[in-house]
């Protein structure tokens, strides 16, 4: 005789609301209220670029390295595009490799500010442009004989 089949642990309520796609995959419930880019607008892409400096909400931080692109399809079927912030450790950029790459994920731009996807996510990103390179100083050596 078998044992009766337990209830696989995905089928318990969730005690919170998601807060991230990869939570809404989980089965916990999704509130179905999210950030938008308004049309016309800069988006992630247009306000964050390689080489600048960003910090976040929750203590985080480094030198941008990447900007991609992705979306989400919501319950409702609305496709919703976000963006993913790829990042370094200042220490590590420039001779960085794959595996100090970090990533701040769900990135949406609202009135100039980079917020999360879901609206009852209050994280957000700061950006610092990147400054430009300045020339060294010209060295003169005087010669004398």
């Amino acid at each position: 005789m078998t044992p009766p089949r337990r209830a696989h642990h995905s089928k318990k309520p969730r005690p919170f609301m998601a807060h991230t796609t990869a939570q809404a995959d989980l089965g916990y419930p999704d509130p179905g209220r999210y950030r938008r880019t308004p049309t016309g607008a800069p988006t992630v892409a247009d306000l964050v670029h390689p080489g600048d400096t960003l910090r976040t909400s929750y203590c985080t931080g480094g030198v941008v390295v990447a900007v991609k692109e992705y979306s989400f399809t919501a319950p409702t079927h609305d496709i919703l595009p976000h963006f993913t912030i790829v990042f370094v450790p200042p220490q590590w950029y420039g001779r960085h490799r794959d595996t100090d790459r970090c990533w701040i994920n769900e990135c949406v731009a609202v009135d100039g500010r980079i917020l999360k996807l879901f609206e009852n996510n209050s994280d957000e990103v700061f950006v610092e442009p990147a400054r430009p390179i300045s020339e060294p100083p010209i060295r003169s050596i005087l010669i004398t004989k």
